[in-house]
């Protein structure tokens, strides 16, 4: 009988679980896809890459009812979709493979910090805002010689309000069987099922991508030989480059479009697909360029009115174009020439147009302060002037240079002269001393500083530096850079002419207000002295597609001082500084004094003894985590070998205790800092941050455990529960309006929402507090909290001010990597350093004296009485 029972739940639990898999509906490959591709039986397993069935960046529309259809010439990011081969099995048939791969559809974003979020897709932020549907296990079969591939497959929906759904969906996708021009797009369709499934309410979706994969064949050469000589340029104005050096130098540039200033000239005339843009493209990025070694290249040109939204977007078809290009040796310049796509419905399939937009780039051999582009070019139609989509030619320049640029490339400096002696009451005027050595000039190309900036109203934030140029030398970025001093010509003690730049590489979307984004500037270096006096142009933040500033209008009023320091026995250097405006203070582009100061050094020692610094502090944030835990815990057993005495444990200090560590659950510390250090030590901060979520779990419990143990122990309805009761509220009563102003002190100084995370800090510090009105209120006597808990808890929390006060004089201050004692947790200046820990000292010296002597030991008698008499009227009422 015992067997037979076995035997029943079995056969039970199969049946339940076929009744479940029924209800939710098996999707059949052969009802949705087998006239497409026929199913055959996997054999063996394709080890090879699989890059020519996978595509990334490509385009989708439709599926309303599940993404909302917004206006899409109004978004920052068109709506995208990536397609990933996971893996490939050959099958029974021949040029039949069976396929598992994974999709992602990532709806429109409507503002920047969608699209900033969307660029972070690898770290996979918690907080993204678009909508997805990913769809992981999609499986099917792929036919080589038609192209065809179809797959089943569920998946899940999600969005920024927290709404999730699950997916059931057919993919048909139409791969190209050989690779050119005419054929560099994909298309296809996915259908969304119901649950059983069956055709669901969602419209179908359309997918569109570019597609070239090698061997790629070259088909249009000689019409854009024919369009590049439109163009005449000086061949002195370009610099002599190799074919395959020149292509890699194209991959990821995003341009400005800067056309001619004609009144004359009807609207769309002169703007490329301006009429069917319905907008003024000002900037346009190369996209998904492949190279040959030759120079030959096959390209996705993508236009947009956002420089910050123009590089590797998806390819919505009324924006892209698609050509091919070589490398001219004799003109010593690209010609490109670039074809429209036509994304007609289904059957025709979308498919590559008119070829009519040529193109022109080239290296110039000359940079100046205005003109800071490594790839400059034009722009034309080859259409004719009567036609309704020709436009004139316009001039091209590429932006964000400083991470590559072509060695050979000279600097003309143009506002040396009027900058001279513009400094000389800005920095320290002292002579050179005999025993003050300050970096050669030649010492300072290339090198790469992590820099703090201050405005006037004490507002800070971070940026990455380098000197660009040295003499007519230019430089190429380097964050590996480090700085010789010493051996690169400290002992050169002239004045030369030096090129600046301060840009906001590391994080291009920051949405932060402060006045300086991107600044360029030149000047000069005196050795002897370590003065430098520059002119800088400033950079206005990336525009979008409203924003109406122009680069005409880019702000030239602007003074910059540097004093550099002696060079240490690290052979190190450090730099403090001001930027200046020029202008009068009603002026539009007016801004007060910026204060500017390296955070770390040009070389590695300092780096080094920072990643150094992080590592222990790493180390002591886990270690002080633990040691709480440990004094929780101990009052723990103090309370359960005395149960008697848990009634007198303020409940109000243990709710406090259990904030403190609620909040490091909350809100994760986002290190970031010099970027150099954080990707030295990301795999170490990453454990870090999951062990430190694992013992603050720990903390949470035992907080809690403790809070339920005072709170049961109170529970009868006994008289003297009743008055411990109206105690903890008289606690409470005087507790709250502190805390209540102090917060709002602290949001009126700062009126940011991250104070008020400092601010739970400092109400932690003083987490005694509540025990200490309790005590007085109840006028309680004996050992109600063991010194190892709250000496102990007072000494976790006075610890890190304490190692702040060290810290600061002991290392560079590169605030933002401050990983223990971190002011995102608490407050830390010289002065909190001071008062916070005296603050701990006095509220456990209370705390001694009242378990000692009596919870009213501290309170004057006559204070006592009227306390007395006070509580005599109002205890009725209470």
């Amino acid at each position: 009988m015992h067997h037979l029972g076995i035997l029943f739940l079995i056969l039970a639990f199969c049946t339940v679980s076929s009744a479940s898999a029924a209800s939710h509906g098996e999707i059949s490959y052969a009802e949705h896809c087998g006239d497409t591709v026929p199913e055959s039986e996997a054999t063996a397993l394709v080890v090879k890459h699989f890059d020519h069935i996978s595509f990334r960046n490509g385009y989708f529309s439709g599926g309303a009812g599940l993404f909302s259809q917004v206006d899409t010439s109004a978004v920052f990011a068109p709506p995208s979709v990536n397609f990933r081969t996971k893996s490939l099995h050959k099958t029974k048939k021949n040029g039949t493979f069976r396929i598992q791969a994974a999709m992602t559809l990532i709806g429109a974003s409507q503002n920047r910090t969608q699209r900033s979020l969307r660029r972070r897709r690898s770290h996979r932020s918690p907080h993204a805002v678009v909508e997805e549907a990913t769809f992981d296990d999609l499986a099917g079969f792929w036919s080589e010689s038609t192209g065809k591939v179809c797959m089943v497959g569920r998946g899940v929906y999600s969005d920024a309000k927290g709404k999730s759904l699950l997916l059931s969906a057919v993919l048909i996708l139409n791969f190209p069987t050989v690779s050119n021009l005419n054929t560099s797009l994909i298309d296809g369709e996915v259908e969304i099922l119901n649950r059983v499934g069956a055709p669901s309410n969602f419209s179908s979706i359309k997918v569109l991508a570019y597609y070239a994969p090698n061997p790629y064949h070259f088909t249009i050469f000689p019409q854009a030989t024919s369009s590049c000589p439109t163009v005449k340029i000086d061949q002195e104005d370009s610099l002599e480059i190799e074919p395959a050096i020149a292509c890699a130098f194209l991959s990821a540039r995003v341009f400005r479009i800067d056309y001619k200033n004609s009144a004359d000239c009807p609207e769309g005339s002169c703007r490329p697909l301006g009429k069917s843009l319905g907008f003024t493209p000002r900037f346009l990025s190369l996209n998904r360029v492949f190279c040959l070694e030759n120079g030959s290249i096959n390209f996705n040109l993508y236009f947009s009115n956002s420089s910050s939204y123009s590089y590797d977007m998806p390819m919505r078809p009324e924006r892209s174009l698609v050509g091919e290009a070589y490398w001219d040796r004799q003109r010593k310049q690209f010609c490109l020439l670039a074809c429209r796509v036509i994304n007609a419905d289904l059957p025709e399939h979308p498919h590559v147009g008119a070829c009519d937009v040529g193109l022109t780039l080239w290296f110039p051999t000359v940079m100046t302060l205005k003109e800071r582009s490594g790839v400059v070019g034009r722009i034309w139609s080859n259409k004719d002037k009567k036609d309704v989509e020709y436009f004139d030619m316009a001039s091209i320049h590429s932006l964000n240079d400083g991470w590559n640029r072509i060695h050979g490339l000279k600097y003309n400096y143009t506002e040396v002269d009027s900058v001279r002696n513009s400094c000389s009451n800005g920095i320290a005027t002292s002579s050179k001393s005999g025993h003050q050595v300050y970096p050669g000039p030649k010492s300072l190309g290339g090198v790469r500083l992590d820099i703090n900036m201050k405005d006037s109203k004490g507002k800070r934030t971070w940026r990455e530096a380098n000197f660009l140029s040295v003499g007519d030398s230019v430089f190429e970025y380097d964050y590996r850079r480090t700085s010789d001093i010493r051996s690169s010509g400290a002992a050169d003690t002239s004045i030369r002419n030096v090129g600046f730049e301060i840009t906001n590489r590391w994080n291009p979307f920051d949405d932060d207000d402060f006045e300086i984004n991107e600044l360029a500037a030149e000047g000069v270096y005196d050795s002897a002295t370590g003065r430098i006096c520059m002119k800088g142009y400033r950079y206005p933040k990336q525009l979008g597609q409203n924003d109406t500033l122009d680069y005409e209008s880019i702000d030239c009023e602007i003074l910059i001082s540097i004093q550099l320091a002696p060079i240490d026995e690290d052979d190190e250097v450090r730099l403090d500084g001001t930027i200046n405006s020029t202008r009068i203070q009603s002026q539009p582009l007016y801004f007060d004094t910026i204060n500017i100061s390296s955070s770390n050094n040009m070389g590695g020692i300092e780096i080094d003894r920072s990643v150094w610094r992080m590592d222990v502090e790493l180390i002591v944030v886990i270690i002080t985590l633990t040691f709480s835990c440990i004094c929780i815990a101990l009052q723990i057993f103090h309370v359960k070998k005395q149960p008697h005495i848990l009634p007198s444990v303020s409940i109000t200090m243990l709710l406090v205790l259990v904030l403190g560590s609620t909040i490091p659950l909350l809100f994760t510390n986002q290190t970031r800092g010099s970027a150099m250090l954080l990707w030295r030590r990301n795999w170490w901060i990453s454990a870090h941050e999951v062990i430190v979520r694992m013992i603050s779990i720990i903390a949470l419990f035992l907080s809690l455990s403790l809070a339920q143990l005072a709170w049961s122990s109170r529970s009868s309805a006994a008289e003297d529960n009743r008055k411990l009761w109206v105690q903890e509220r008289r606690a409470l009563k005087w507790c709250l309006p502190l805390y209540a102003a102090g917060a709002r002190l602290a949001w009126l100084l700062s009126s940011e929402w991250a104070v008020l995370i400092s601010y739970s800090g400092f109400v932690l510090d003083g987490f005694l507090l509540p025990q200490i009105v309790f005590n007085m209120a109840q006028q309680s006597k004996g050992k109600v909290l063991t010194p190892f808990f709250y000496v102990g808890i007072v000494v976790t929390r006075a610890l890190p001010h304490l190692y702040d006060v060290y810290r600061s004089r002991s290392y560079v201050a590169i605030h933002s990597t401050n990983i223990y004692g971190s002011e995102e947790w608490d407050f830390y200046s010289t002065a909190w350093d001071i008062i916070i820990p005296c603050e701990g000292l006095l509220l456990a010296s209370i705390v001694y004296l009242q378990q000692r002597f009596g919870g009213e030991c501290l309170v004057p008698k006559r204070l006592r009485m009227r306390v007395y008499q006070y509580e005599e009227v109002t205890g009725a009422t209470i």
